[in-house]
């Protein structure tokens, strides 16, 4: 009876040692080409259970699935809007092309080491709501936060197929991607609920613009414990409506919200 006590003891010990669940926080460079035209950024991914915070040089957006709410904030007009999540509408339909697209991946059959850790090549494409493109990403799972983070983007991928938004039979890659190179060729613009004539002069705009070229590489990533005011509404800003269409299109627009990992995230164009 002693040793059954002290074995109990001991486990109970054991357990309230290991350390709180963490989250993972991802830092990357990022290369736009454009024609004559380039840019040079730095972007933060953060995932912590069934949250994720995307943080760009213009945007942030944070997805929460528990709550069922995605949020697109503008930091310099201290503005966001809302999105329901899985999407529902005419936001369903459009995030369904690039949602299927990003689930759509084959092992490259090729690894390379990025930041210290081993990954591995798997090549993609697909059509998104701009155009064709190609994608190749390199997925680990010994990085930091690999498990953290492929759990998140599982779970998000389950919600969409649960809801109809996504239908991709693809391989979903498990790990953390730690490097990312596309090509998106501009093409037809598709959109629902928008007016024929707006479509039109927006396929001639785009037919006159080179393929776009992005290459993100990780510079760091990092296990930690992160607080709920990490995803957290900033008091001080206000909500707007929700762009139509159309607008999600113009210059200088807030886009469309990333799919799961894979397919070039619209925002980052």
């Amino acid at each position: 009876m002693r040793k059954l006590t002290a074995l109990v003891a001991g486990m109970t010990l054991a357990m309230t040692a290991l350390p709180a669940a963490a989250g993972v926080v991802i830092t990357q460079k990022q290369h736009v080409t454009s024609g004559t035209n380039t840019r040079d950024s730095e972007q933060t991914i953060s995932v912590q259970g069934n949250k994720q915070k995307m943080v760009t040089e213009r945007h942030t957006i944070i997805t929460d699935l528990d709550a069922g709410k995605m949020y697109v904030l503008d930091p310099n007009a201290k503005t966001y809007f809302e999105i329901p999540f899985p999407p529902q509408g005419q936001m369903a339909t459009m995030m369904a092309a690039s949602t299927n697209a990003a689930m759509n991946f084959k092992r490259a059959g090729s690894s390379r080491e990025i930041a210290g850790y081993k990954c591995t090549d798997y090549n993609g494409g697909g059509h998104m709501m701009a155009g064709d493109y190609t994608v190749k990403e390199c997925f680990s799972t010994s990085a930091p936060g690999a498990q953290e983070f492929a759990a998140f983007e599982k779970n998000m991928a389950d919600k969409l197929k649960n809801a109809g938004t996504a239908t991709g039979n693809g391989e979903i890659p498990g790990g953390v991607p730690l490097a990312l190179d596309s090509t998106m060729k501009m093409g037809k613009v598709s959109i629902p609920g928008m007016a024929p004539e707006q479509a039109a002069k927006i396929n001639e705009m785009m037919a006159k613009r080179p393929p776009v070229t992005t290459s993100t590489m990780v510079e760091k990533i990092e296990t930690k414990k992160l607080a709920e005011s990490d995803f957290a509404l900033p008091s001080d800003y206000t909500k707007r409506e929700l762009p139509g269409p159309g607008s999600m299109m113009k210059p200088g627009a807030m886009k469309m919200p990333p799919a799961p990992a894979g397919a070039p995230s619209a925002a980052a164009h």
